[in-house]
């Protein structure tokens, strides 16, 4: 668990610890409402992809970039995922020193397993050539400011950014001698990524005997634990994060629950939305906390 550093007086603690035990948040919110949070893509132009999420004070810019390289010797005849995050220290004081190395790496590692798997990208279609030529997709996050619920805000933008991904084609042909290929780029014909089913991380943070979504930055202060869960688009959990505190089976069951339903929502919104925005000429931003109430 990484520090927000507001250092909270017990007494704010205890209001905001209380005002949760009766559902009542301090912004008004339930405790399974999202902020409202805007998104757009295809905002940097040089990149094969971006996306840009702000969750109310939470700020997340997402590019990625498609290039051609050796696969690795684990897998030869895959291609894969990198990913680097990097925290703005002008930020927030926890961006701030050696903290935002270990912060940056936690969330890079994070995001980098779940996007390698085979149940979200199919990475053997992105291998060209076994043992010589694949594409390696980089995922360059930025996160200019965070109010709370970061971990779910950079998977949202990287999912974005990964649906607003195009690649050039390549066409493989074979040279007179064995093993001898050249590949030749068509840079004005582009494909998608081939995503399969990309989740969303949905964050339960426990303060008290309750659970929340997208805790701020106060409500994490006041955590006793806290669990992220990715969720895809049919509601399943494809893998957990674990952070701080213990929690029985039957409050892991509820969490997972709840994070099921939320992130199913989230993703049927940013489908919904995005399919809208690839019609439309001007960026189009979108609130979703109303789903919750």
């Amino acid at each position: 668990k990484y520090s927000t550093m507001l250092h909270l007086s017990p007494g704010e603690i205890d209001f905001i610890t209380e005002g949760i035990l009766q559902d009542i948040r301090v912004d008004g919110r339930g405790r399974l409402d999202y902020r409202p949070f805007s998104l757009e893509t295809g905002i940097i132009s040089q990149a094969n992809g971006s996306a840009r999420v702000v969750l109310e004070g939470t700020d997340v810019l997402v590019g990625i970039k498609a290039e051609l390289e050796v696969p690795s010797n684990k897998r030869p005849n895959e291609g894969r995922v990198e990913v680097s995050v990097e925290c703005c220290p002008s930020a927030s004081p926890e961006f701030e020193g050696r903290g935002s190395d270990v912060l940056n790496l936690e969330l890079a590692g994070t995001l980098e397993r779940y996007l390698n798997s085979s149940a979200t990208l199919d990475l053997k279609a992105l291998c060209l050539v076994p043992n010589h030529h694949c594409w390696v997709i980089y995922v360059d996050a930025l996160v200019l400011d965070s109010t709370g619920n970061l971990f779910d805000a950079l998977s949202i933008a990287t999912r974005a950014a990964l649906i607003n991904t195009e690649m050039p084609v390549v066409t493989v042909v074979e040279g007179t001698e064995a093993n001898d290929f050249e590949l030749e780029l068509e840079a004005d014909s582009l494909v998608p990524l081939p995503l399969k089913d990309v989740p969303v991380f949905v964050t339960l943070t426990r303060i008290g005997n309750t659970a929340i979504v997208d805790a701020t930055l106060e409500e994490e202060e006041c955590s006793n634990g806290r669990v992220a869960f990715a969720v895809n688009s049919k509601g399943n959990i494809c893998t957990t994060q674990k952070g701080n505190g213990v929690m029985s089976a039957t409050q892991l069951q509820q969490m997972m629950l709840d994070a099921s339903v939320i992130g199913q929502k989230i993703i049927e919104l940013m489908n919904k939305v995005i399919q809208e925005e690839k019609s439309i000429t001007k960026k189009y931003g979108f609130l979703h906390s109303s789903l919750y109430k």
